[in-house]
């Protein structure tokens, strides 16, 4: 079966869909609620064990109470193999708040306030497995530092989900050998971006780009996936789970450019229902 790690920060998102997002002061009855376990990684670690990878997913859980215990359920339930790297007593998972337009099919997301856990078991022995490939979110930064060295020897690929421009997002730079960005990655675009990735040596790398589709560049081919046309319901964590699908089909058949394909298809249709998950059982 074809394995791969994935390490990131987990979360708890409070979601609700409404028609349209309200004024200032103003209210709006939700379509839909929930409660739904988050991250990059976790999101992505659910879609490569759904489409029939098996993920393993490094990330802080911290204590047992009611929302740890919630999230670990939910990432069992879609047979993910959780590897807590969280020592600290009272770390605690962050809560988000998510409301999405199913009129816009946009959303809005306030992100929690607790940070990365500092103190870290020693989980040395995850990387001695035999993954396809290794992906990072930009988060678990302490444990990301503390295994920088096993990261750099690991013989496969390092996967790189960069979202938005972080303080410390060179240094996951440094350590990926495929970096799938969004287009708001940098303020300066996409030109920039392929310059930075020619400075750091990265032959291989896209951008999303919504309904302006996908940018690739491999090795010395360039190109530009069309963005498929839905009827948009609800886009929160499309980015995720695009890149959940890409390292599913490039663990498989190392077809780069196949893989951006496959993910561009399986990220569209997830945005034709509401939430993660929906879309898994249609």
């Amino acid at each position: 079966m074809t394995r791969a790690l994935f390490i990131g920060r987990s979360v708890l998102d409070i979601v609700s869909l409404v028609r349209e997002f309200p004024g200032a002061d103003g209210k709006a009855k939700a379509v839909i609620n929930d409660l739904m376990p988050g991250g990059s990684s976790l999101n992505a670690s659910i879609v490569f064990s759904h489409l029939g990878g098996e993920a393993t997913l490094a990330t802080s859980i911290g204590s047992p109470n009611l929302i740890s215990n919630f999230v670990e359920t939910d990432i069992k339930k879609y047979s993910v193999n959780l590897e807590d790297v969280c020592e600290d007593v009272d770390y605690k998972i962050p809560l988000s708040t998510v409301i999405s337009s199913s009129d816009l099919g946009t959303r809005m997301i306030i992100n929690g306030f607790q940070d990365d856990c500092k103190n870290l078991k020693d989980m040395t022995s995850i990387f001695a497995n035999d993954y396809k490939l290794i992906q990072l979110d930009q988060y678990e930064r302490p444990f990301v530092e503390m295994n920088y060295d096993n990261i750099r020897a690991f013989e496969g690929q390092v996967i790189l989900d960069g979202g938005s421009w972080k303080n410390w997002s060179l240094d996951f730079l440094h350590l990926a050998d495929i970096p799938i960005v969004s287009e708001t990655f940098l303020k300066d675009g996409s030109k920039a971006f392929a310059e930075m990735c020619d400075n750091f040596g990265i032959s291989r790398w896209a951008i999303t780009c919504g309904s302006n589709g996908v940018i690739w560049k491999d090795n010395e081919k360039t190109g530009q996936l069309p963005a498929i046309s839905i009827n948009a319901v609800d886009t929160l964590g499309a980015g995720d789970i695009f890149h959940g699908a890409f390292c599913y089909a490039f663990a498989k058949t190392y077809k780069f450019v196949e893989a951006l394909s496959f993910a561009n298809e399986v990220a569209a249709k997830s945005c034709e229902s509401f939430g993660t998950r929906s879309w898994m059982d249609v």
